[in-house]
């Protein structure tokens, strides 16, 4: 009897074990219609239970509203998310209450486009990039002159918030 009980427990152990590998990702997730594009790299979703959050696409830095791009990354962003239900991948918040996450749309990186199409930095600490595919996204952005990357000196959102702040 305790043979067949260990042998289920073993078998449930394995099971959910299997269940949490195939499914990758163990970050939390949330849905949420886009309500608001506030700039390149922060919108704001409304949840199924009528809550707004707050969402900082993690891993890249966008340039900044008043800085050369910065409406135009926010409009990028907007033209692919606005009103649309995305999953936002991420546990974690920053100092101003919002949520870091991935968003993801149709099987897409929105965070990746951003950087793809040259309307946002990869997101860098102490000059080292946080996300390697992130990094190799942006070098192929500049590469090609995409977005910001058309213009002759780009200043990083970090700098220009550093000098006008």
């Amino acid at each position: 009897m305790f043979k067949a009980m260990r042998c289920r427990i073993k078998s449930s152990l394995y099971a959910v074990s299997l269940l949490i590998l195939l499914t990758g990702n163990t970050d939390a997730a949330l849905k949420g219609r886009v309500i608001r594009v506030l700039d390149g790299d922060t919108i704001e979703v409304l949840q199924v239970n009528n809550e707004r959050t707050r969402i900082r696409l993690n891993g890249i830095d966008a340039p900044e509203k008043k800085q050369d791009f910065g409406q135009r990354s926010r409009q990028f962003l907007n033209d692919q998310i606005a009103l649309q239900v995305v999953t936002i991948h991420g546990d974690e918040t920053d100092r101003y209450g919002r949520v870091l996450g991935t968003v993801w749309l149709n099987g897409r990186d929105i965070n990746a486009e951003q950087i793809r199409h040259g309307m946002a930095w990869a997101y860098r600490y102490h000059g080292i990039a946080s996300n390697a595919e992130y990094e190799a996204l942006e070098k192929e952005a500049r590469l090609h002159k995409l977005g910001l990357w058309s213009g002759p000196n780009p200043v990083e959102p970090w700098r220009w918030r550093k000098i006008n702040n």
